[in-house]
């Protein structure tokens, strides 16, 4: 695919606004060639509404080169952007710990549903160990037991959703189970550094071996691995451990950039460090269609004087066009609408097995 400067810079991130008001989105990618968005609730009030958002974004994306990455965080339980109508899974921790066969039920209604909707990137599932007195950022997001069921299911989970022509985006490297300090709130840093390498990289250590396509990259501090810098934008703890010791060729992703400190974000600091890192995908959350634009042009800015960073653009841009072709995105493909009856139907008998609240 014979991409432009402009187009290959733009299909480097993804952003999201979370306001009903999507018209900014659509500017980023009409002039900016953006690569992908992440959908929030207040995107949308309804279902129809989600119908209509997605119809708009991919009207918006028809001329351009590259197919859009439509994503969403489609957790279930505390992490959930399925309109009202779409009743909600319980947690996969009391799922996967009832019966670990509702997991791929859970994953096949929610791969076929995203699909339908035209949303072909899932911001799941959670590959990290949950630890019930320290996790707070995890709050049974995460499987049930030790990092073997943790890998099991987590696989099974990614699978299920791919079966579905869904990308699965697993999270958060190398594994926020050993934190007790939520990420959303200030970055975790962790002194147990043995604990992350031989324990919590272990699951997707495995999903990797299983071919996974898409890993995101968690906002953590690791003594001696990560350069003192969060993991999401270390370079040397990509390199070293991703790249090289676990052989991963797939796309990498940060966890939302925002989340790192946003009074210190905007003044630069850890942008500029996402920016020349070798995540091969931003996600960014904005307010307006101009904040946008300033993140794209402070990248090209950096391109201009830096020879790795620009070698390091084409290196993500073949990865992300190469995920774009596997999985077939097609910004023209025309929407199912789904009956949510029987969606609901099948959401309650695998909640009914769930035996608590």
């Amino acid at each position: 695919m014979n991409l432009s400067m402009d187009e290959k810079i733009g299909q480097r991130f993804i952003f999201g606004i979370n306001d009903s008001n999507i018209n900014d989105i659509i500017t980023l990618i009409k002039k900016c060639y953006i690569g992908g968005v992440i959908l929030y609730k207040k995107n949308y009030n309804s279902y129809q509404e989600l119908i209509t958002v997605v119809k708009r974004l991919k009207e918006a994306n028809k001329d351009n080169k590259m197919p859009l990455f439509i994503a969403i965080d489609q957790e279930g339980g505390k992490v959930n952007r399925m309109p009202p109508e779409v009743h909600n899974f319980k947690n996969i921790y009391d799922m996967s710990y009832v019966d670990s066969n509702l997991i791929v039920d859970n994953a096949n209604i929610t791969g076929r549903m995203l699909y339908n909707l035209g949303i072909n990137m899932n911001l799941a599932p959670v590959m990290d160990i949950y630890n019930n007195s320290r996790s707070k950022v995890l709050n049974k997001r995460c499987f049930y037991g030790n990092m073997d069921n943790v890998s099991k299911l987590g696989i099974s989970y990614a699978n299920k959703l791919k079966d579905n022509k869904v990308i699965p985006v697993i999270k958060h490297f190398p594994g926020h189970g050993v934190s007790k300090i939520d990420s959303h709130l200030m970055t975790p840093y962790i002194f147990n550094y043995k604990k992350v390498l031989n324990e919590h990289m272990i699951p997707f250590k495995k999903a990797i071996n299983e071919g996974i396509d898409v890993i995101m990259m968690g906002h953590l501090v690791v003594r001696k691995l990560t350069k003192g810098l969060p993991a999401s934008i270390s370079s040397d703890f990509i390199k070293k451990y991703l790249r090289s010791e676990l052989k991963y060729d797939g796309v990498v992703m940060t966890d939302e950039i925002n989340m790192l400190n946003n009074n210190i974000f905007y003044r630069g600091i850890y942008l500029k460090k996402a920016l020349m890192s070798i995540n091969d995908i931003l996600l960014v959350k904005i307010k307006n269609a101009s904040e946008g634009f300033k993140i794209i042009n402070k990248y090209k800015e950096i391109l201009l004087n830096n020879k790795e960073c620009n070698k390091e653009l084409d290196e993500s841009v073949k990865r992300i066009i190469n995920l774009k072709e596997k999985y077939k995105l097609d910004d023209k493909m025309e929407l199912e609408n789904i009956k949510i009856e029987d969606i609901n139907r099948e959401i309650d008998k695998i909640n009914e097995r769930v035996n608590f609240t």
